[in-house]
């Protein structure tokens, strides 16, 4: 196997052309997996966060993948535009579209190096992004300098836990993993993840935004025979029957937080900060 340096964008080029879970379609209005409900439930979140409300947002997703969430800003009337630096995935990403019937614009480029006028979006971001950088402020500056004033940055950031609520479930991916193995004929190549928490964020944006705020989200475990990107999911019997005991789970934090799907920084699997310009 041909081996990259962990992080790199031949790293995940290499995941994205030779996984079929490349091209799951996390967009759903009625989730069938747990992929769908995370996703439905992270823009419930971020359109509820959102500080200067507008009926028709412009939106950018940069380190798009296959534009998941902006997936959901599009289904909803937003205009969007998706950037990526992979040529592979920006494909993906317009089959997806295509295949839901959602337009957008779709951008190879360089985070660091955003090709758009200052003060051009309503609402800028990313999911699972910027775990992947080692050094953070050139991409988050560049996110700001694109974003108009009044604006929202999320920053949504899937750290390296050592522990969280999925380390409660790991030995049920380790099970499930032992009777994947012999399905699993292609490698995953390793990429580059940090475990800063949120305060590195936060104190590279307090002085340069007008407010600043984070919390833990996605307060439940994954579950599959290989968690690392890209996810892949059960049979779709196990993956609805899943879906109802996560709903439940959800049911039962209500009141804990403005939304069950926020939690204490530490507990869920991410992490979000979000800022007004």
């Amino acid at each position: 196997m041909k081996k990259f340096k962990k992080g790199s964008v031949e790293s995940f080029d290499e995941n994205w052309r030779r996984r079929p879970e490349s091209f799951y379609n996390h967009f759903s209005t009625k989730p069938s997996n747990q992929i769908q409900f995370a996703f439905k439930n992270h823009y419930e979140i971020f359109n509820k966060l959102i500080f200067n409300k507008k009926k028709v947002y412009e939106v950018l997703e940069v380190g798009c993948g296959r534009g998941s969430l902006s997936s959901f800003f599009a289904h909803s009337g937003h205009k969007c535009t998706l950037l990526d630096i992979s040529s592979e995935v920006i494909e993906i990403a317009k089959k997806i579209f295509k295949q839901n019937n959602h337009n957008a614009n779709f951008v190879i480029g360089d985070v660091e190096n955003i090709n758009f006028k200052d003060n051009s979006y309503d609402v800028v971001f990313s999911i699972g992004l910027m775990e992947h950088f080692k050094k953070i402020e050139k991409s988050i500056q560049e996110q700001l300098r694109v974003l108009r004033p009044g604006g929202t940055l999320f920053l949504y950031v899937v750290p390296k836990y050592k522990e969280n609520i999925q380390s409660d479930y790991n030995w049920v991916n380790e099970i499930l993993k032992t009777f994947h193995s012999s399905k699993s004929l292609v490698q995953k190549e390793k990429v580059y993840r940090s475990d800063e928490n949120s305060t590195k964020y936060i104190e590279f944006l307090t002085d340069k935004v007008s407010d600043v705020f984070s919390a833990g989200i996605y307060p439940l475990p994954m579950i599959s025979p290989s968690i690392e990107f890209p996810f892949t999911l059960m049979s779709d019997q196990q993956e609805k029957i899943l879906i109802n005991h996560f709903k439940k789970i959800l049911t039962s934090r209500e009141g804990e937080s403005d939304h069950p799907w926020l939690c204490e920084e530490g507990y869920g699997q991410a992490f979000l900060v979000w800022a007004r310009k």
